[in-house]
């Protein structure tokens, strides 16, 4: 009697042992697999993933009326950060294509925010009215913020995930609108992998 009573409870803890193992194992290969598609239409854009950081990040800033403006206010949402200045060229001929990705996922879990270094607030508003562009424009009046960031060439671009915290770096200028951007950016807004906890 006791010694069928020992080979149930043995079974019985292979059993539940072997359930928590597949559990575990399951998790790491679904996150395994996510990671790789991440990384795939990172690297077919040419943006550089950075590894997971703990904190968000945090910058205030002014837009061009004035209205001030905190990172942490996007929380739940994938931050695009755009840094440039109307005097260089390249920024000037990718921003059609950020306003079309803008138009495209502005009703998702997305936002675009486009930092001018050390302009002025008129030439930005004048330059937005004229190249009919939607998104959010912010100052970087004293340059610090872009210091923070290692701006060292513009266009220079961020990707945030929805918990605020830095995962995707580019240097140049991109084609935002095309096929493989819209694919980064599908998977961004609509995956677990970027999802705030």
């Amino acid at each position: 009697m006791k010694l069928n009573r020992k080979i149930v409870l043995l079974v019985f803890g292979l059993i539940v042992f072997g359930f928590v193992g597949y559990c575990f194992l399951s998790v790491d290969l679904f996150a395994g697999k996510e990671d790789r598609e991440l990384e795939k239409l990172f690297s077919d854009m040419g943006v550089t993933q950075i590894p997971s950081v703990k904190d968000p990040l945090e910058f205030n800033l002014n837009e061009p009326f004035g209205q001030p403006v905190s990172l942490s206010d996007f929380r739940g949402k994938i931050v695009f950060i755009n840094f440039w200045t109307t005097w260089c060229l390249a920024c000037v001929i990718e921003m059609p294509s950020m306003e079309k990705l803008h138009q495209t996922f502005k009703d998702k879990d997305f936002v675009m925010l486009a930092i001018n270094l050390q302009e002025p607030a008129l030439k930005i508003i004048e330059f937005f009215k004229e190249y009919k562009l939607t998104f959010t424009a912010l100052l970087d009046t004293t340059g610090d913020v872009g210091a923070g960031f290692g701006i060292r060439a513009i266009p220079t671009t961020f990707i945030l995930d929805k918990n605020g915290r830095l995962i995707g770096k580019v240097f140049g200028p991109r084609e935002w609108d095309g096929r493989k951007s819209l694919a980064l950016f599908e998977y961004l807004t609509d995956s677990d992998v970027a999802r705030s906890n």
